[in-house]
């Protein structure tokens, strides 16, 4: 927005001066009218990132940071520095491979039939060939990953992202996005089996607690993922709230454009 701003002065510096006082007149109009527009273009770029609840998200923010500073963080440094790159790449294949039952439900809901049954066939073989998801066996038999999300299916559907939202622990969102995730846990299969008391050896509905650490593990590798990125955002924004905000935004645009993309190279392929 300052760079804008500091365009329009830059022009106006530029343009020639007459020396008639009528003409005069008629550029300080010009100028009148273009810093009207930038105070326009300025009230739109905040309506791009809505965020009515910043007084709360805020607080909330700052609660994140807390609990971020004491735990996850130091966590995510240490699993980093002590796990070698060979597990780390077969705890994401894990947890990746439990996620897929989920993926390709909502490849369905998007009207992504190809994309469902590759996702699907990616799970059956990774749990099997590639012994519960170890290794992406599916990936060398040319299924490549394509991960998704409920707040993708929604965005599909033309729903719009929503105001800002800082979700305790969970960070940044939306109220698109936040309804999406909880679609997403509650749309997960392997949820309702183990929570599933009747089953065998699941009394205790202990392997429901195995579901857990592995929503703790993505959650611990999403973190890890972001060790570098997160310590320069900070350093570089004076406002380190405002500079999440923008990259939640700048990520729900760049969807858009992957869902617009992906519309476009279906409208070409031959029926």
């Amino acid at each position: 927005m300052c760079a804008l701003f500091l365009m329009h002065v830059c022009m106006f510096e530029c343009a020639h001066a007459e020396k008639d006082e009528t003409q005069t007149k008629k550029q300080e109009s010009v100028k009148k009218t273009s810093a009207k527009k930038v105070i326009d273009e300025d009230e739109d770029d905040v309506l791009d990132e809505p965020d009515p609840l910043e007084p709360l998200n805020r607080i909330t923010f700052g609660f994140n940071r807390i609990i971020d500073g004491l735990i996850l963080k130091p966590v995510a440094a240490l699993y980093e520095d002590v796990v070698n790159d060979t597990a780390k790449e077969a705890v994401r294949n894990v947890v990746g491979n439990a996620f897929e039952p989920v993926g390709a439900i909502n490849h369905t809901l998007q009207g992504e039939g190809e994309r469902a049954g590759r996702t699907a066939a990616r799970f059956v073989i990774n749990t099997t060939v590639g012994i519960f998801g170890l290794m992406d066996a599916a990936d060398g038999m040319g299924l490549p990953k394509a991960t998704t999300s409920m707040n993708e299916t929604f965005a599909t559907w033309g729903v719009g992202t929503g105001p800002y939202l800082v979700l305790p622990l969970l960070g940044p969102s939306s109220f698109r996005d936040t309804v999406g995730r909880v679609g997403d846990y509650y749309s997960n299969p392997f949820y309702y089996v183990t929570r599933n008391k009747h089953r065998a050896h699941n009394r205790h509905r202990q392997q429901w607690l195995v579901l857990e650490a592995i929503y703790g593990l993505d959650a611990l590798e999403r973190r890890r993922q972001v060790l570098g990125p997160l310590r320069d955002l900070e350093r570089m924004s004076s406002d380190f709230y405002v500079g999440m905000r923008s990259v939640f935004f700048q990520k729900q645009e760049a969807l858009a454009k992957k869902i617009n993309d992906r519309r476009k190279e279906n409208e070409l392929k031959p029926t």
